[in-house]
């Protein structure tokens, strides 16, 4: 592991973004945490991080803004290259939905997946393994240059 890599949680539970924030600081690394899409794009634009765990669902109507912000991830040069785990509870909550990177990459340009509730030890060794990557595998999705 680097010196402090940057990891930037975007999650609007509260008590779980602690939770994750703490974990992750008690290995080494400095948590960002944005409690919507929107503030993750504010705190991507201060200081890009080396890794983002996103999750899908936002809000009481369970929206799934999670997909949009991660394709517009992949559209913006910038921020292309940023792995992204993403966390969610959706393949539980709305069952119809089964959804991996592996087979929906068209789709949800994701490096990989973690179904809620995670556990810690999980959720460090899929944060160690992107961050060992370096890039995204979807770093080469079509860009928007600027």
């Amino acid at each position: 592991m680097n010196e402090k890599e940057k990891i930037l949680i975007i999650e609007d539970d509260t008590d779980l973004i602690a939770a994750i924030a703490k974990i992750l600081e008690n290995k080494g690394y400095t948590a960002i945490c944005a409690y919507d899409p929107e503030e993750g794009l504010e705190k991507l634009n201060q200081d890009k991080p080396d890794l983002i765990i996103l999750d899908v669902m936002f809000g009481s109507k369970g929206e799934t803004k999670g997909f949009d912000f991660a394709q517009k991830l992949r559209y913006e040069k910038q921020f292309s290259d940023i792995p992204i785990l993403m966390m969610t509870a959706i393949n539980t909550e709305k069952p119809f939905f089964n959804i991996s990177p592996d087979t929906d990459g068209e789709f949800l340009p994701v490096d990989a997946f973690l179904d809620k509730p995670v556990k810690s030890e999980e959720l460090y060794f899929k944060v160690e393994e992107l961050l060992k990557q370096k890039t995204s595998r979807w770093n080469k999705w079509p860009q928007k240059e600027g």
